[in-house]
């Protein structure tokens, strides 16, 4: 790695910025960080230092710094293949890097089907699939889509959901 190159996974999204992620994979493994105030709060340096993982195998040096799949419930990968390949039979596999899509039409889908298993319904009557594997599906789109420059952002224009989410907390 040069040293104009960083981790991709220290650049998608500010992952240091999050630290409460790091607390969840704490509590989720059991191990509490002996030391807050870790060099730099990266979330590589904490996510190491409450794994205790040694990096002394070369393999591993390098392996731990790229973005690890181990933290996505396999189910969870294995029912949105499950719906991405009714998405293929039906409309072509990665047809979206085709034909570029509207941004609207998969958040409308992914909230159809989120509102459908809140209400009850677990399973989509068409597909046979769960609804959760459809938003799944739904968000693998969206994000393949943007990181491809094959998504047409048509995201209408309103107030900032994050400003009103803190405007309307409630205090604990």
């Amino acid at each position: 790695m040069t040293e104009n190159q960083v981790p991709a996974w220290t650049t998608a999204g500010e992952l240091t910025a999050v630290p409460h992620e790091v607390e969840a994979l704490a509590k989720a493994i059991g191990k509490k960080p002996a030391n807050d105030n870790v060099p730099d709060g990266s979330m590589f340096n904490r996510v190491m230092e409450i794994t205790n993982l040694p990096s002394t195998n070369p393999k591993r040096a390098f392996g731990v710094r790229k973005p690890s799949a181990q933290f996505i419930p396999p189910v969870a990968i294995i029912e949105e293949s499950v719906v991405m390949a009714l998405g293929a039979a039906k409309y072509g596999a990665f047809n979206w890097q085709d034909d570029p899509v509207d941004a609207t039409t998969y958040y409308s889908a992914a909230i159809r089907h989120l509102l459908q298993w809140f209400s009850g319904e677990d399973i989509d009557p068409e597909s046979g699939s769960s609804h959760l594997a459809h938003v799944r599906a739904c968000m693998a789109i969206l994000i393949d889509a943007q990181a491809s420059g094959k998504l047409v952002d048509d995201r209408p224009v309103c107030a900032s959901a994050g400003e009103a989410i803190d405007r309307l907390k409630v205090a604990a």
